[in-house]
């Protein structure tokens, strides 16, 4: 593994921008499922995970699928905004939300999509889960928006969580950037207030260059000064690792101060890139950095939960309950 040393102070960053920075990105949902899932397709070819990532591909396509036929949602009124901009506080709270019923619906409609374009196994999951009641659901999706894994089943996770990601997409994206405001908290998502998958340094437009946190849930990405902790905000003892002979797009970005990391993407390295598709693709960076380095992970992807808390399964063992896969050795 090798470390990356630091260019920058983060306060030369940020007095170094030119020109106005886009604060916040919200997801394109014409095309952001889509894209998601050709990167998957990409990033499967020869990996020891492929069959994992093919599997979350399909996923992928029932969001796009799902997206382009999303019904009427009721969204917050202007005095609900109004209160969550003077409080400054997310407007769409994940574990707070009142979820509209229709998101079950929605969860079924992407298990009948999906069981269509997988392997037996995989069928068998889906067609189960999809025969479940809507009790089962909202105890499942309560579990996985508050982070709560006792009791939360791995193998339905990232179904139900794909899910949540559409309808809280869809809804970020209706409002539209005039609806959401910086936090008293930078590191947490100011449209639903969860925490970041992995940071993205950008190249398009006005955000070149500029690092964007994004978000596990609603898939908005909201700026963040470079070179410091994504978890605890100092700019104190930030290293960056890599797998030497890997691609440079992906690095971990470790704090000494809170022992914590979470990846970080360039743009600039990849193009096509994508946070949850390359944060499965590059397993082998966190079992490296948990091992060598003893620092903890905490990003999240829906795509990748772990069980329950008082379990010793890992990463590896969630992706083989889900598609067989074997772990990486």
């Amino acid at each position: 593994m090798t470390e990356v040393h630091r260019l920058l102070q983060a306060e030369q960053i940020a007095a170094g921008r030119a020109g106005e920075v886009p604060f916040l990105r919200l997801p394109n949902t014409s095309v952001h499922f889509g894209r998601r899932a050709s990167r998957l397709r990409q990033l499967a070819q020869s990996h020891p995970l492929g069959d994992y990532l093919q599997f979350v591909a399909v996923i992928a396509d029932a969001q796009q699928a799902s997206m382009a036929n999303m019904p009427p949602l009721t969204l917050p009124s202007p005095a609900h905004l109004a209160r969550a901009r003077e409080h400054r506080m997310p407007p769409l709270v994940a574990f707070s939300h009142r979820r509209d019923p229709m998101w079950c619906d929605l969860l079924r409609r992407m298990l009948r999509r999906i069981a269509d374009d997988v392997g037996a196994d995989q069928r068998q999951l889906v067609v189960r889960l999809e025969g479940m009641r809507d009790e089962y659901f909202e105890a499942q999706a309560s579990k996985l928006l508050a982070g709560i894994t006792v009791g939360l089943d791995p193998a339905h996770a990232p179904l139900i969580g794909a899910a949540l990601q559409v309808y809280w997409a869809h809804m970020v994206a209706a409002l539209g950037t005039q609806s959401f405001h910086p936090l008293e908290v930078g590191t947490l998502c100011p449209c639903c207030g969860s925490r970041p998958t992995a940071s993205v340094v950008r190249v398009e437009g006005d955000a070149s260059g500029q690092r964007y946190l994004h978000c596990a849930l609603c898939e908005a990405e909201w700026n963040y000064v470079r070179i410091k902790c994504t978890n605890c905000e100092t700019t104190k003892g930030i290293h960056y690792y890599g797998i030497e002979g890997a691609s440079d797009a992906v690095k971990a970005e470790c704090c000494d101060e809170c022992g914590a990391y979470r990846k970080i993407f360039y743009q600039d390295k990849e193009p096509n890139l994508d946070p949850i598709a390359d944060d499965l693709a590059s397993l082998a960076l966190d079992i490296l950095v948990a091992e060598e380095h003893g620092k903890r992970l905490v990003g999240v992807n829906f795509m990748l939960i772990h069980g329950s808390d008082d379990s010793d399964d890992g990463p590896a063992h969630a992706i083989v309950s889900v598609s067989g896969a074997a772990p990486p050795g």
